[in-house]
């Protein structure tokens, strides 16, 4: 006996309808298969150099064709660049840069509007931080700084970067105007990672893939997600050092919390302020506060979620140490195929085999949905293709991004 099928789908609803070959849909119009051009516009925060402000956008002719000191007096050897950023003379280049970020941050024109001194204080901490961040550039700063004020240079002095011999010349002018050439580039990076910590004071966000059946998607289910992750040193609780760890006075403001530079008073960036260091970190974290490991994460998934969708564990990414916060963890959601089911958005639809006779005088029968089998009512002459809705046995969509 011939038969029919029957196509159900649930909404909030159930319908079924006869099998039957579907109709060609009509041809869409076709998209211009021309390439489009978009064009975008962007503003940035600009940088002060020479007393006038320049857009980071700057076109590559003007960049080429002129180069830039900060200010003349920040050539002058007389400036200790290891007292302006408040670090001794012979710090890591981590702690320079630590510094740095600090006091960039405090001192920096966009957040001391029409502050002239800030503004000079900052031009100083800047080419401070140029110079003695490049260890060549720091080796050669040494050089010349340790020989004392430009009058003890004379005419047997061979100037490093310029090959002059002039009595009158000053090494320390000469090396800005030797390495400015890229200068607005590089501090445009420069500045860009120290806003960048300021507003990510976190651990890193941690993305990963959880693939689901159709059924766990459907109803919602537990999770565990397993990820590689930084992880909170058992060994110092994420203090970067042990609890008995001895503090020492800091050898930069001798441990006064401040340095003082006339007419400047700023918080050291040696210590931040603390006027104590601890120099024993611990051995397992190397003073970071995290180590290496794995994550395990349990997750409740709400009924009703579909691929593409990204749920948001707040911090449950990288562990952070030294008073850093945790990252986010970011599960990416893929959901595998069903035999029986089929879906479209909050619809489900399933196909359902009807017999001949029970096409033409209708009846019941069994069909598959998410929550177990269900009676459903076939009408008397039932065409293929007719669709029975079941209203309320589709899906759940009421999918929380956040926990």
């Amino acid at each position: 006996m011939a038969a029919a099928a029957a196509r159900s789908g649930f909404r909030r609803r159930f319908s079924i309808s006869a099998f039957a070959p579907p109709k060609p849909p009509a041809p869409r119009p076709q998209a211009d298969p021309s390439p489009n051009l978009f064009v975008s516009a962007c503003s940035s925060t600009g940088m002060y150099i020479d007393d006038k402000y320049y857009g980071r956008f700057m076109r590559s002719s003007f960049i080429s064709s002129r180069s830039f000191h900060a200010t003349g007096h920040c050539c002058s050897i007389e400036k200790d660049y290891y007292k302006i950023l408040g670090v001794p003379k012979d710090a890591s280049q981590d702690d320079i840069k630590k510094a740095f970020h600090f006091l960039a941050k405090k001192y920096h024109p966009d957040t001391n509007k029409g502050n002239t001194v800030t503004k000079r204080m900052f031009q100083e901490i800047r080419d401070a931080y140029e110079t003695l961040r490049d260890p060549s550039k720091r080796e050669q700063y040494d050089m010349l700084f340790s020989r004392g004020p430009r009058g003890r240079f004379d005419g047997s002095y061979h100037d490093t970067f310029s090959g002059s011999n002039n009595r009158n010349h000053d090494p320390f002018t000469e090396f800005h105007r030797h390495n400015d050439g890229h200068f607005s580039s590089k501090f445009y990076k420069i500045f860009s990672e120290v806003f960048q910590q300021e507003t990510n004071m976190r651990a890193n966000d941690i993305e990963v893939e959880l693939s689901l059946s159709f059924s766990e998607a459907a109803n919602g289910c537990i999770k565990k997600v397993s990820f590689s992750a930084k992880n909170v040193c058992d060994s110092c609780g994420g203090r970067g050092h042990l609890a008995n760890a001895r503090k020492y006075v800091c050898p930069s403001c001798n441990g006064l919390g401040r340095i003082t530079t006339y007419p400047f008073t700023t918080t050291c960036g040696f210590c931040r302020g603390a006027g104590k260091v601890i120099r024993d970190n611990c051995l397992t974290c190397e003073g970071s506060g995290v180590v290496d490991g794995v994550k395990n994460v349990e997750v409740k998934l709400p009924a009703g979620i579909d691929s593409g969708d990204t749920i948001h564990v707040r911090e449950a990414g990288d562990s952070g140490g030294l008073g850093t916060h945790h990252g986010s963890l970011y599960i990416k959601i893929q959901v595998a195929n069903d035999p029986v089911f089929r879906r479209d958005g909050a619809d489900v639809h399933v196909d359902k085999k009807i017999s001949f006779t029970q096409a033409m005088l209708g009846g019941k029968v069994e069909v598959p949905t998410l929550n177990g089998k269900t009676e459903v009512k076939i009408p008397k002459g039932v065409q293929p293709g007719h669709v029975v809705v079941l209203r309320g046995k589709g899906n759940l969509r009421n999918v929380s991004p956040d926990f």
